[in-house]
């Protein structure tokens, strides 16, 4: 699973905090944790997984694509002698 940089959801939470009215930002704490919290819970459901683990996997991928290849190809020619 993708693991979330917690400073990125700190700039996010300043972002918003710095376009709100004046009139809002008097709670600024609580809206900064409980932004932070909302974000941490939005990016958690997401279930992503991070660039690193998707290059892994489609190496994986074409390895095996490759190795069926091979198979196949083995498969084909042990057909055609048998025939």
């Amino acid at each position: 699973m993708f693991k979330f940089d917690p400073k990125n959801v700190d700039d996010f939470a300043n972002k918003i905090k710095d376009i709100m009215p004046e009139s809002l930002k008097s709670s600024k704490e609580e809206m900064q944790k409980t932004l932070k919290s909302g974000a941490e819970g939005v990016l958690q459901k997401l279930d992503l997984v991070s660039r690193e683990e998707y290059d892994i996997q489609v190496a994986l991928l074409n390895k095996c694509q490759e190795k069926i290849d091979e198979l196949e190809a083995k498969i084909s020619e042990l057909e055609t002698k048998n025939s």
